[in-house]
């Protein structure tokens, strides 16, 4: 019996739109109507909650965080095949993650060590991660301050922003030292979403 590999047939042009009506009708069976043009951002809504929720969760030895990163590989690649903006990989959050604990060290002069920090309110709501802090000197912790990207809209109209945050003074009875929403500062427009990008695709398309 031959081994050799059967080479598959050649694909043919894909009709984007009638691919968005099956990935509606799915969600018709699950009892989620969903018009074919907001798929877009549902998709990329449920790839933020994920990420969001895996980075939460992550913290927990029980929980099963293997579901997140099965669901943000499912979601990145519908999204692909579908022409959209991408989203992340549960991989690829776990990078922008280091990558944002990696800028916070760089903004400390003096010794320092990671802070697990927790966000309250916000598009970053729920989120918990660690982050590069002072540990002498008069400001122990984390950064009093910090800025997070943000998204909103969709493929077609999309919008890019900051979501600004201040910490606690002090850490909570858990240990967590939470940033809420910066006084003064404009408030996330309405549908904003947290910005986790996926490194590997935004260099690909540069």
């Amino acid at each position: 019996m031959s081994t050799k590999p059967v080479p598959l047939p050649a694909a043919e042009p894909a009709d984007t739109a009638a691919l968005v009506d099956k990935v509606a009708a799915v969600y018709a069976r699950g009892g989620e109507i969903l018009d074919r043009y907001v798929v877009d951002i549902h998709l990329a809504e449920v790839a933020d909650k994920a990420a969001c929720s895996l980075l939460r969760d992550r913290w927990e030895d029980s929980f099963p965080i293997a579901a997140y990163t099965e669901l943000l590989c499912a979601v990145a690649a519908l999204r692909e095949v579908l022409g959209f903006d991408p989203s992340p990989t549960g991989v690829e959050v776990f990078d922008w993650a280091r990558q944002i604990k990696r800028k916070s060290e760089e903004a400390i002069d003096g010794p320092s060590g990671t802070f697990v920090v927790q966000f309250v309110g916000g598009p970053y709501s729920g989120v918990v991660m660690g982050l590069a802090g002072s540990t002498s000197g008069p400001r122990l912790g984390p950064a009093d301050v910090i800025s997070l990207p943000i998204a909103w809209g969709d493929s077609t109209e999309p919008g890019h922003g900051e979501a600004h945050y201040r910490r606690s003074d002090t850490p909570s009875t858990d240990g967590l030292w939470q940033y809420r929403l910066r006084a003064g500062f404009p408030a996330p427009p309405d549908g904003a979403r947290p910005h986790i990008t996926a490194p590997a695709a935004a260099e690909g398309a540069a």
